[in-house]
């Protein structure tokens, strides 16, 4: 099991430390995109903000992942972009064939192994929440 954590937490980890620094400096070719996902990343980059903002957090996000430390905290940070990235694969690019299914795949097999190797973290979160509110009551 600490191999495939390990793997996983490298691959992941790297991938979104890699495509973070992508965002700001640009040496990994953009494949090709049908129309709609063209225009969807192509307004992301247009507004002037949103695209360095998604860069920096997925730059901290696979920083946290590859530190072991603080891999929980990083899943949790990467948690909404890796929906967004497997919508938009799914949604946008599913017309290009295979690779969109592949990645989403691994992002969610991964990403789910990650955070149940490290469920109790996030049930102290969860049980936290709980503890206040019935404080409340």
């Amino acid at each position: 099991m600490k191999i495939l954590d390990f793997f996983f937490r490298f691959a992941i980890g790297g991938i979104f430390l890699s495509f973070g620094i992508n965002k700001f400096f640009v040496f990994i070719p953009s494949p090709p995109m049908l129309p709609q996902a063209a225009r969807f990343i192509g307004s992301l980059m247009e507004t002037g903000y949103l695209w360095q903002i998604l860069g920096v957090t997925e730059i901290i996000g696979g920083i946290l992942i590859l530190s072991g430390r603080w891999t929980a905290l990083g899943l949790l940070i990467l948690a909404p972009i890796v929906a967004n990235i497997v919508s938009y694969l799914l949604f946008l690019q599913s017309g290009i064939g295979f690779p969109p299914f592949a990645m989403s795949f691994f992002l969610i097999v991964s990403g789910s192994f990650l955070a149940f190797a490290r469920k109790e973290f996030y049930s102290s979160l969860f049980l936290g929440l709980e503890r206040k509110t019935e404080a409340k009551k």
